[in-house]
């Protein structure tokens, strides 16, 4: 009988993995968003009902990386927030993104699953192409303008125009100069610039998924930000033909149903 049992246990490890196997995801908010926000537009309170556990909102000091939370016990399945300089460069975003996965993969020692929103994917995609310290077996991107937006580009010139210059004197100076550089980065892609440079790069053989923002029978809730193309990795020279698609009909920021999409492609 035990050996039957060691044959039965050895052929469950072989067909259903990550049923036995626990699982560490890494949420990385997009521009002018913090980690919390995945708790406040209702996506991580979905996760918990899927029986995910919350790990805490990571966040770097001058001391170093710091959770405040501390997650009890050893949980299969988990999910983390980070805090990165949201307004910052998306090279800048992902050096700090580096210290995060190192951390919390020196907590969990296995591969970790990250999701991107909007930016958020962009910087996750950096750090896969020019850091990728710690093992990762997954990206998700929910609405990341992976080939550029043309937001990014009317943001840019806004602030060398009067344009930006109402914009301080309204108090929304923090849409404006301090993220010129990030809004660069975010232009439709062409030679010379950020994206082309990222799509060019050799990318690691994981899972790649695109949440896709897809409104057409939903006019009322279009993503402005980020057009529908723009949104599908496999549209980037590098990753051609290697991301599942997923469309829904959200707009560009985060809701509860991302919580049900993120909780659906997590469970394949």
């Amino acid at each position: 009988m035990k050996i039957r049992h060691w044959i039965v246990l050895a052929m469950s490890l072989l067909l259903f993995p990550t049923s036995l196997w626990a699982q560490t995801v890494v949420l990385v908010h997009g521009f002018q968003a913090s980690g919390m926000d995945w708790r406040k537009q209702g996506v991580t309170p979905v996760l918990q009902q899927y029986g995910w556990a919350d790990g805490g909102n990571v966040i770097l000091t001058s001391q170093g990386v710091y959770n405040p939370t501390n997650p009890i016990g050893r949980p299969a399945r988990i999910f983390y927030t980070v805090e990165l300089p949201r307004r910052a460069p998306i090279m800048l975003q992902a050096l700090w993104l580096d210290r995060y996965l190192q951390y919390i993969y020196a907590q969990r020692q296995e591969p970790l699953t990250l999701v991107g929103h909007s930016a958020g994917g962009l910087v996750a995609r950096d750090w896969l192409v020019s850091a990728n310290s710690v093992p990762v077996d997954s990206l998700i991107t929910i609405a990341t303008p992976h080939v550029g937006t043309p937001s990014a580009m009317l943001a840019s010139l806004a602030t060398n125009t009067p344009m930006g210059f109402f914009a301080k004197m309204m108090g929304m100076g923090k849409w404006s100069a301090d993220a010129e550089n990030l809004y660069d980065d975010m232009r439709p892609e062409k030679p010379g610039r950020f994206l082309y440079w990222l799509n060019h790069q050799p990318h690691p053989a994981i899972r790649y998924v695109s949440v896709i923002r897809d409104n057409q029978l939903r006019p009322d809730r279009f993503d402005f930000v980020v057009p529908t193309y723009s949104q599908d990795m496999n549209n980037t020279f590098a990753l051609h033909g290697k991301s599942e698609r997923v469309t829904d009909q959200g707009s560009h920021f985060l809701g509860l149903q991302d919580g049900y999409t993120l909780a659906k492609i997590l469970a394949h």
